[in-house]
């Protein structure tokens, strides 16, 4: 049987696709609220987040991918950066934020299967490749849209040690490798610390006019 179109699949099972990951999200939410671990806004929430900037938006740029190539990975990311600005909004976690563009590879998967469909691998790559740009640009967003929020300042540091687990933590559920946007968003991130701390250490060692050093005072 030839290989069905990753493109093709999706364009006739996208209501379907959406619906799986809704599900996937007021199930996964349900659960959350019945243990206290979550302060999302429910099932209305959820449905409402994913009406812009979520799942269909990324079904469509797939879908663009698939067919002209990666040339259009940058609106991915962009369209992921909106839906992590509105999961944070809506009172999600990060981790809520990753699942949802997981439950895309989960549901393609699952009816791909149950339909027994012949998709291309180098289509599933694609989808992955694609996953991993959607990721790291919603990490990246909640992430600094999160300290921003924060008593209206941004902390420069705890945004980047937060971007750099949450990428981590997305790499080691294998859902994308560490060789990808996702992995190069962990490295941004840590050389961003560096940063931070090589300039605090560069201040604290500059002598302050009229003040003693820091390094030279020494307790009686």
């Amino acid at each position: 049987m030839a290989n069905l179109k990753l493109h093709e699949f999706i364009g006739e099972n996208r209501e379907e696709l959406i619906r799986r990951c809704q599900v996937k999200v007021v199930t996964r939410i349900a659960i959350e609220e019945a243990t206290g671990a979550t302060g999302a806004t429910g099932a209305t929430g959820a449905t409402r987040t994913q009406s812009d900037h979520g799942v269909p938006l990324f079904l469509d740029q797939l879908v663009d991918a698939l067919r002209h190539g990666p040339s259009n990975t940058n609106e991915i990311s962009k369209g992921a950066m909106k839906h992590g600005h509105d999961l944070l909004l809506h009172g999600f976690t990060v981790s809520q934020v990753v699942h949802d563009y997981g439950d895309v590879c989960q549901s393609v998967t699952d009816l791909a299967m149950e339909t027994s469909a012949p998709i291309a691998t180098d289509d599933f790559r694609t989808l992955n490749r694609c996953l991993d740009d959607a990721i790291a640009g919603a990490v990246t967003e909640y992430s600094r849209a999160q300290q921003v929020t924060r008593d209206g300042q941004s902390n420069e540091m705890r945004n980047l040690i937060n971007a750099a687990i949450t990428a981590f933590e997305v790499i080691q559920t294998g859902t994308v490798g560490v060789g990808g946007t996702t992995g190069a968003l962990v490295e941004r991130s840590l050389i961003g610390i560096r940063a931070i701390v090589d300039r605090a250490v560069a201040e604290v060692a500059q002598p302050v006019p009229g003040k003693a050093n820091p390094k030279l005072v020494t307790p009686n």
